[in-house]
């Protein structure tokens, strides 16, 4: 019979090594970390990049199809009313949503009289809980419904007398992450400011044409959160759209008048072009500064005025 030397007898970890090998995998652990959240934000980011590019040659291609970009929001001042639809539901067909196109009542996209009356809000009317992917910017962190986390789903239009509304809030309407480009302060009767108009305002029918300031000059989509970041108030619905005045600039935590993101440090920005660049947070807070300046008139169609891009951080 064969004996086993001693020295051959099998030892098992030591405290001591144990702790070791746990202390050298957390460290590995921390370090890896901050790349892992760098890669996601980066993925994020090329998404919404990608979903601000797609929206924008939607608009490009509604355009080459009925000669004219959508408006801002369908709303009939002759009768003050109307079923208050977005940009982004007139774009449906154009970011491979033609079949919720064909689902939502012809009439809720009437900028004229008659008006029916026929509303897109509440539960009753279902398309608009559809969630759209390109309407959503991965780095939101309320994620992909509008109405999560106690969240309402707010409409919101903007010219000179409709600076927002809400509607059968709260909500189970779906969210967007995108607004289109009202300028300044919309379209309103002031002679400076209505210099400063966007191509997105209420019942607009505007063509590539009027953009006389240049489409790779022009913003055409922002990204938006509809409300504060932290904590979050608000946020926006595709079907009610959401056009927005760049007035009040890019504060880092964002209200629901203004345009705002979960990425860190930028916003961004789709051209009517159909370019898309980055803009840094933090710029035009004050009025008539000079990044003020540089903003509205990125944001204005028909200004007239040159700027240097650079001083939006592209």
């Amino acid at each position: 019979m064969i004996r086993r030397s001693p020295s051959g007898a099998r030892r098992g970890f030591t405290l001591i090594e144990l702790l070791v090998v746990i202390a050298i995998i957390a460290i590995l652990i921390g370090l890896l970390l901050p790349a892992v959240q760098k890669v996601r934000s980066a993925a994020a980011r090329s998404t919404c990049q990608n979903n601000a590019k797609q929206i924008s040659l939607g608009a490009h291609t509604f355009e080459s199809t009925y000669q004219v970009l959508p408006p801002g929001i369908a709303f009939d001042p002759s009768i003050g009313q109307g079923a208050y639809v977005g940009t982004l539901a007139f774009l449906l067909p154009f970011v491979e949503q033609d079949n919720l196109y064909k689902q939502i009542q012809p009439n809720l996209f009437a900028t004229s009289a008659p008006y029916s009356g026929t509303v897109w809000w509440g539960p009753a009317y279902t398309q608009s809980q559809v969630k759209v992917k390109t309407f959503q910017c991965p780095s939101d962190p309320l994620g992909d419904g509008a109405g999560q986390s106690g969240a309402l789903a707010y409409m919101y239009t903007w010219n000179y007398t409709l600076n927002g509304g809400a509607f059968g809030a709260p909500s189970p309407t779906a969210k967007t992450n995108y607004a289109a480009n009202a300028g300044t302060l919309g379209a309103v009767t002031d002679a400076y400011y209505s210099q400063l108009v966007g191509p997105y305002t209420s019942n607009s029918k505007n063509r590539m044409t009027a953009i006389t300031d240049g489409t790779s000059n022009t913003f055409a989509f922002g990204e938006t959160l509809g409300g504060q970041l932290s904590p979050r108030d608000y946020t926006a619905t595709w079907m009610g759209g959401c056009n927005l005045p760049t007035y009040w600039g890019l504060a880092p935590n964002a209200g629901w008048y203004s345009y705002g993101s979960g990425h860190e440090g930028v916003v961004i920005f789709g051209y009517c072009d159909g370019s898309v660049r980055s803009v840094r947070k933090g710029i035009a807070l004050t009025p008539f500064s000079g990044d003020w300046y540089v903003f509205q008139y990125a944001a204005g169609m028909r200004d007239g005025n040159n700027y240097d891009a650079s001083q939006l951080g592209q």
